[in-house]
């Protein structure tokens, strides 16, 4: 026998207490990024001042950077814009991957490999697991 590691699904039941927790927990970043780039706005125009006094070099790596960082925070609001698009449209009761977690496995002489392949899933509704998949079967 051998025991090997092996990713573990992890899906969530999409209830309605869990759809409005992700959205209200992705309109809150949202609205963290948002005063991010306010701040960075701000802060941008005194990184400009300051490097003025240091000449136009100095003036144009400011720039370079205070673009950079707005280009990142705009990229990732957009990012959990379409998330939460994506989410509003989901149905209740379908299974959403949620991530991953391993597991050890004990492969025996005479296992089925394909089974073996077939892994493991956990099922989550509201907090609670409430199925274990192994090997393409419920194992509970």
């Amino acid at each position: 026998m051998l025991t090997i590691r092996q990713p573990v699904a992890v899906k969530y039941i999409l209830t309605e207490e869990t759809k409005q927790a992700w959205l209200a927990e992705l309109r809150r970043l949202i609205n963290a990024t948002i005063a991010e780039l306010e701040e960075l706005e701000f802060r941008g125009k005194q990184w400009i001042r300051d490097a003025e006094k240091q000449g136009e070099v100095a003036v144009a790596q400011a720039q370079e950077r205070i673009e950079a960082e707005r280009a990142q925070r705009e990229e990732r609001r957009e990012q959990m814009i379409q998330q939460l698009s994506q989410i509003q449209q989901m149905d209740i009761g379908s299974e959403v991957p949620n991530g991953q977690v391993e597991t050890s496995v004990d492969v025996e002489v005479g296992a089925s490999w394909e089974k073996i392949l077939l892994g493991a899933e956990i099922i989550v509704k509201d907090g609670i697991v409430v199925e274990i998949r192994q090997n393409g079967d419920a194992a509970n």
